[in-house]
Parts: structure tokens; C-alpha cells; sequence
């Protein structure tokens, strides 16, 4: 691409600015927080500034992933792929049960700061929280900047928990940048 006249940078900032609105602005730095890139996008604005001193040299936390859908592997079991994989087991949120998913309220993870990435596997189409799709997984890829990066857990199209499905779901989490190292 060529770089823009003086213009046309006016015209980029006041479209940028009359499109930045809160909700806009608020998801932007979200997904910057959640893939560790907050730092950067606030050094290329010139506002390196307003981010707070970590408290020490450790990495800080920055939220857990939550791994949601029925499963035939138990916990335990991915649990210690975790830990073969040389991460934090803590910080990892299991939610197994088919019949419990049925209840369990989606909309926790709207906008959460407290979850990096959701591992998905089977669960009803048919929960509280799903806003306006058809599942909860299609509420995640309709409205991504809404939600943490998802990782489709299966063979194909079918959403499945296995061995194989976990550990490449821990690859894609390195892939994208998650620290989740013990």
C-alpha cells in the first residue's frame, strides 16, 4: 500500500475517531490484554504511559483458560497433559458434564477478563447465554472481539473431546501467544 497524504491521514483519524466509540475502543484493548499485545498497541499510540508498573519481573497472571463441553477423557487425564506440556494446570477451568452445561450461564464469558481462551467440545445447543445464534459456539465465531479466541476440539466438523483433540487445542494456545507456563 502507498502511503497516505497529509489529507487523507485527517480523513483515517476522524474516521477512526467517529467509529472508536466506547464499546468499540473497550473490545479493542480487550483482545490487546488477552493476547499480551496491550503494551504495544499503547507504545504505537504514544501512550505507553498509562499502563501501570507489573509489580515485579514474573509475568503476570492473565486470566485462565476454560475448557467447556462433554468429554469421555477425564479430568485428571487432561489435567496431566497439561502438566506434560510443561503448563499450569491451575490455570485451566473445566466444565465437563453435558447435563451441567445445560445450565451453565454463557454469558460469564462475554467480555471476561478472566478467561486468555475457550477450548470447545460438545455441549447443547440450547443454553442460557447464547444471545442471539444458534449454540454457544456460534455465538463465539459471530461475534469474536465480544469473546476470548476459541479452539474447536474434534475431528472435522464434529466437536469432540479426546487425547489428541486436547493436546493439539495446548498447541494452538502456544500458537497464539498464551503464556501458561507454571
Amino acid at each position: 500500500m502507498e502511503p497516505l497524504n497529509v489529507q487523507e491521514l485527517y480523513d483515517l483519524r476522524d474516521a477512526m475517531m467517529a467509529r472508536l466509540g466506547s464499546e468499540q475502543l473497550f473490545t479493542a484493548i480487550t483482545r490487546a490484554n488477552r493476547m499480551g499485545d496491550l503494551p504495544e498497541l499503547l507504545e504505537s499510540l504514544g501512550m505507553a504511559d498509562l499502563l501501570p508498573e507489573p509489580p515485579d519481573e514474573q509475568a503476570t497472571y492473565a486470566g485462565k483458560v476454560i475448557v467447556l463441553g462433554d468429554s469421555a477423557v477425564k479430568e485428571d487425564k487432561l489435567r496431566s497433559i497439561i502438566r506434560k506440556k510443561g503448563m499450569d494446570p491451575d490455570r485451566f477451568e473445566f466444565h465437563l458434564e453435558y447435563n451441567r452445561l445445560k445450565h451453565f450461564d454463557f454469558s460469564k464469558i462475554r467480555g471476561s477478563m478472566g478467561y486468555v481462551a475457550i477450548l470447545a467440545g460438545p455441549m447443547p445447543h440450547s443454553t442460557p447465554g447464547k444471545v442471539d445464534a444458534s449454540s454457544f459456539v456460534a455465538q463465539v465465531e459471530n461475534n469474536p472481539g465480544q469473546y476470548p479466541p476459541m479452539f474447536r476440539m474434534g475431528a472435522g466438523h464434529e466437536l469432540k473431546i479426546t487425547n489428541n483433540s486436547f493436546k493439539n487445542a495446548l498447541g494452538w494456545l502456544e500458537s497464539i501467544g498464551v503464556q501458561l507456563r507454571g
